[in-house]
């Protein structure tokens, strides 16, 4: 943060470096109570690991033991080791799927794709002919981590064919379909790329990767108003990640927007619409661009946008005349 005391008073020079000193003493405590707590966890999974360690020791032979011990160890960040007990665990159960997973699982976190692979296509074999296989949640997820392993091994088509057997098993996984719709990117395909982030989107609205790319796909439409919309909601949503906002700052500056939609008013209220919604993507907070949109939409005749957009209104300035009065009105249609 930057100093300001140099144009203060002394007094409110005194009475700044009072509130850093609360707000250090705070940061200080937040930091000591992290620590704290890091290190509570830290000896909790300690003791899980040696009284699992003890139950391997007394049972030596059960692969169930090695398991839990091997899924301790790789919580713990140990992941040789895990890798180890989890081996040690195909030796007495040779096809044990769960071995099979905590493999795959620690080889993908290494990008080491080839062995990934070779576990889920394992437990695929196990898997697929037994009696319980349509509903079977195991095989789902290794049909599913097996398409996400192709994509990184460039095997589209058969990435695609492995994530439609995952959505067989649990056809509302919207990462499943996101990811379907990654592979049918990569090979070209935008009818059946559209389709499945629009799948993914309605189970899972606020999926930034889905509203990211489905948004790109919106500006090579020319839907600069939808697309400014979902790039907001990725951004909201997906807030370590740089492409998003990128994206949305191109459609700007907010100022442009929010004076074309104004001069716009007169002539052609669908079109200023268009303007003030990439206004309101570009400035979520800002309460003129909100009310804007939110009387275009009544004005232009669109009740359950208009509400949804008055009750952004409401949540900028809470009991707004105008937006209050707007939605008891369309309350009542």
């Amino acid at each position: 943060m930057k100093s300001r005391l140099s144009s203060r008073t002394l007094d409110i020079a005194l009475k700044v470096v009072g509130v850093l000193v609360v707000v250090a003493l705070v940061y200080l405590g937040y930091t000591i109570w992290s620590t704290q707590r890091a290190n509570e966890q830290s000896k909790l999974t300690t003791r899980a690991v040696d009284a699992l360690i003890a139950e391997v020791e007394k049972n030596p032979k059960d692969p169930a033991a090695r398991i839990l011990l091997a899924q301790a160890l790789a919580a713990a960040g140990r992941t040789n080791e895990a890798i180890t007990q989890y081996q040690n665990a195909l030796t007495l159960d040779k096809n044990n799927v769960a071995a099979l997973q905590g493999l795959g699982l620690i080889a993908m976190s290494r990008q080491d794709w080839k062995t990934a692979e070779g576990y889920w296509r394992r437990i695929i074999d196990e898997l697929s002919s037994g009696q319980y296989a349509g509903v079977d949640e195991r095989l789902e997820q290794a049909d599913y981590y097996l398409g996400l392993t192709l994509i990184e091994l460039h095997d589209y088509e058969e990435a695609v064919r492995y994530l439609k057997e995952a959505l067989r098993i649990r056809r509302d996984a919207s990462d499943t379909h996101y990811a379907l719709a990654v592979a049918y990117k990569e090979l070209g395909s935008k009818e059946n790329q559209r389709k499945e982030l629009e799948t993914a989107l309605a189970f899972d609205p606020l999926m930034p990767e889905a509203n990211y790319e489905m948004a790109l796909l919106l500006l090579e439409d020319g839907d600069e108003a939808g697309a400014a919309e979902l790039l907001r909601r990725s951004v909201d949503n997906a807030p370590g990640r740089a492409e998003p906002l990128a994206e949305l700052e191109k459609l700007g500056p907010f100022e442009k927007r929010l004076a074309a939609a104004k001069e716009l008013l007169a002539t052609d209220k669908k079109k200023a619409l268009l303007e003030a919604r990439v206004a309101v993507a570009l400035e979520p907070k800002n309460l003129e661009a909100a009310r804007l949109v939110a009387r275009l939409l009544d004005e232009i005749g669109k009740p359950e946008d208009a509400t949804a957009a008055w009750e952004r209104v409401v949540s900028l300035a809470p009991n707004d005349p105008e937006a209050t009065t707007a939605l008891e009105r369309l309350g009542k249609k």
